[in-house]
């Protein structure tokens, strides 16, 4: 066979020549390749629509998936997971039990102490100086108190003696007044006798007379003088009964110095208590962490100033916050778990509030206290700890996942398969944990649940339930 190329502009052609006894081919040009082709692909394109057709018009409904499983008996046990911060329970600010001057703190903020370490020391002489001290004011308030008691019974002694004094000297100026007196009266009545004889010119009885007149008046006399004398004694006793009066103690005056004298001893002996309790230094009632010193080296700490405090390290809490949701599964004396960098702990509910305070987000939160019942040198106050508390307990009841569980205007509801047609079952719930719910009443435990409807299939939908 012979072949011949013609070449015009871009199209080329073939020409195919026949030798005898053969049947040349001919050859296709670059266009009526490219029309084959095409004719080709919409055959096949219209070949797979009809037969996707057809497949259609004879296969079997294809349903919504859902995810089913049983209800099963176990245990429903609520668990409330939180955090909080580690703190103390027993916290202790030491004050001096007396005024003196502090030598060394052994301790700084932030030490771990031990009971019985001593904590810091005071200066020996300065407390040897306070305690002799408070002894001489002691036996100051003691003599005085013994003197001035004294001179009080003294001056009562006087008084009564005084006034015993005025009683009878002033019967005797009484007597004595009426004697001058009757005296005066007898003179008078002489007199008066003696100008009747002096009338009658009765001389023998005017003599008489005269002579009773001048010894009446020196008794007079007499009687006048020692009046005077009672009445001058009598002065003087009420004087001194005056001033023994003023200068003895009254009951309160009494009742005053007393008390300072049982001051004094009562300050002397707690001095000298102080001085025995602190003479081997100040010691730590329990173990814990120094979180504050005021006491300073070569100062002097009075009575009663504040020292230091410790913050017990083996009687520690964790501090929650708990959602008033928490309060219905959160009670005292519940146990919880305790994570404290990476270490678990136990622990038990001992505190709720009953006030509630809000939050950085203004929620209402409840602060609640978690003591850990087996703390360890690893516990360090003030640190995070997570904290699961374990709640409620239901033991052998009906449960169903809680993802299956519906809540809507009538309460709970779960969808159940029945064949293939998913329905509405309303139950009554129980308590619930993270995974499961406790059903009390609705199921008999043989429905299958819905528990994964990510196909949004609907009640009364016809369904394809998997087992999930």
């Amino acid at each position: 066979m012979k072949i011949s190329w013609k070449r015009n502009k871009d199209t080329v052609q073939t020409e195919l020549v026949e030798t005898p006894g053969k049947k040349e081919k001919k050859i296709l040009t670059p266009a009526q390749k490219k029309k084959r082709r095409k004719r080709i692909l919409m055959g096949v394109v219209a070949a797979c629509l009809a037969l996707f057709i057809v497949s259609r018009l004879f296969a079997p409904e294809v349903l919504p998936v859902v995810t089913v499983r049983s209800a099963e008996r176990g245990t429903v046990e609520q668990t409330i997971d939180t955090s909080g911060t580690i703190k103390t329970e027993k916290k202790v600010t030491y004050f001096s039990p007396l005024s003196a001057k502090v030598a060394e703190c052994k301790v700084a903020t932030g030490d771990a102490v031990t009971a019985g370490e001593v904590l810091l020391v005071y200066d020996s002489a300065d407390l040897k100086e306070r305690e002799d001290e408070a002894k001489l004011q002691n036996e100051e308030a003691y003599y005085t108190y013994q003197d001035s008691i004294g001179k009080s019974n003294e001056d009562a002694s006087e008084y009564s003696r005084s006034s015993h004094d005025i009683e009878i000297l002033e019967q005797q100026v009484k007597d004595w007044k009426e004697k001058v007196r009757a005296q005066k009266q007898y003179i008078t009545d002489l007199g008066c006798h003696l100008r009747e004889a002096q009338q009658k010119n009765r001389e023998k009885r005017m003599d008489d007379l005269q002579t009773d007149i001048d010894q009446a008046n020196n008794a007079l006399a007499v009687y006048e003088e020692e009046l005077a004398e009672f009445e001058s004694n009598l002065s003087e006793q009420k004087s001194i009964q005056s001033s023994s009066e003023s200068a003895m103690l009254t009951a309160s005056g009494r009742k005053q110095i007393e008390a300072t004298k049982n001051l004094a001893a009562l300050k002397a002996e707690k001095v000298t208590a102080a001085v025995a309790q602190v003479a081997e230094g100040l010691k730590a009632e329990f173990g814990g962490v120094v979180t504050d010193i005021k006491a300073v080296e070569g100062g002097v700490i009075e009575e009663s100033g504040e020292l230091l405090t410790i913050e017990s390290n083996e009687d520690v809490c964790v501090e929650i916050t708990l959602s008033k949701n928490d309060l219905e599964k959160v009670k005292e004396g519940q146990k919880a778990v305790v994570t404290v960098v990476g270490k678990e702990y136990e622990g038990t509910v001992t505190r709720i509030s009953k006030s509630a305070t809000k939050n950085d987000k203004n929620a209402s939160v409840i602060s609640g206290e978690i003591h850990i019942d087996n703390p360890d040198a690893d516990i360090y106050l003030g640190v995070e700890a997570k904290v699961k508390i374990q709640g409620d307990k239901a033991e052998d009841v009906l449960m169903v996942p809680v993802e299956a569980v519906n809540v809507g205007r009538e309460g709970s509801f779960v969808y159940i398969v029945d064949g293939q047609t998913m329905t509405v079952r309303n139950i009554t719930t129980g308590l619930s944990s993270i995974e499961y719910m406790e059903v009390k009443e609705g199921l008999n435990g043989n429905e299958k649940i819905v528990v994964d409807n990510s196909a949004g299939a609907m009640e009364g939908m016809q369904v394809t339930p998997m087992e999930g």
